[in-house]
């Protein structure tokens, strides 16, 4: 049994004009039900070394970038934010799990439906994961489950989707189970993983207005993520094999 969990970056909902956030990524993070404890434990055990305060705050990747005063992390000093955040990463290149994602460029995406016809990016990225995830399944043999993040908006929205997406996908087991992010470890090495993916390709397609600094701890995140757990040639969800976006 699979297990996938899903988190995004970059959700403007139907605004896909945002300059700010040019691209959606959905990023799945897959992990065996046999060693599912091991990793889940020892991810808690190290992300507390890394930062004591993360034994009761939920990571998000964001606001450890970009930290304004309502933060918890806001009194640290930013290096030392910056510095948890390498430290994340590492641990996350260090679980040698497959991590996966679909990226959306919203403009070429909007114009690919036309102006008639909207819809969220996170539903059609969530279609296109879904029937991936199921053909892996398929080619291994085996079964799973899709597990997200709780999503107060698109519950209903997926409800619709279900019996289209079932109708050739009989490797996924059940509807998508939707988690509260604060309580499950791998939605939050999603969450890490999907942040950095949409970084790199806003800095790489020259839509970023960060400064010097940013822009290398970005694309050093990007490339320690891709070089070990994104670039897995021998996972079970390789990288390579679920990467789709319009161009």
């Amino acid at each position: 049994m699979r297990l996938l969990y899903v988190d995004e970056s970059g959700s403007t909902g139907l605004d896909l004009d945002n300059k700010n956030q040019p691209y959606f990524i959905l990023a799945g993070v897959c992990v065996e039900d046999k060693k599912w404890h091991e990793i889940n434990d020892y991810f808690e055990e190290e992300k507390i070394k890394i930062c004591p305060d993360l034994k009761n705050i939920e990571i998000h990747t964001n606001e450890l970038f970009n930290t304004n005063k309502k933060s918890p992390f806001y009194k640290n000093n930013w290096k030392d934010n910056f510095a948890i955040l390498e430290k994340l990463v590492n641990l996350v290149s260090s679980l040698n799990i497959p991590v996966s994602n679909v990226k959306l460029l919203k403009k070429t995406y909007k114009k690919h439906f036309g102006n008639n016809i909207v819809i969220d990016p996170y539903l059609y990225s969530f279609s296109m994961l879904y029937e991936k995830f199921n053909e892996v399944l398929e080619t291994e043999n085996d079964f799973g489950i899709v597990f997200c993040d709780e999503l107060k908006n698109m519950e209903k929205s997926l409800e619709i989707l279900y019996p289209k997406l079932q109708i050739n996908n009989k490797n996924i087991i059940e509807k998508t189970f939707y988690l509260d992010s604060k309580k499950n470890n791998f939605i939050q090495i999603a969450d890490i993983c999907s942040f950095y993916i949409n970084k790199y390709n806003c800095i790489k397609d020259n839509y970023s207005t960060m400064d010097d600094f940013k822009r290398k701890h970005c694309i050093n995140m990007y490339e320690k993520l891709n070089n070990s757990i994104l670039g897995q040639k021998r996972a079970s969800i390789p990288f390579d094999k679920i990467d789709f976006y319009f161009k």
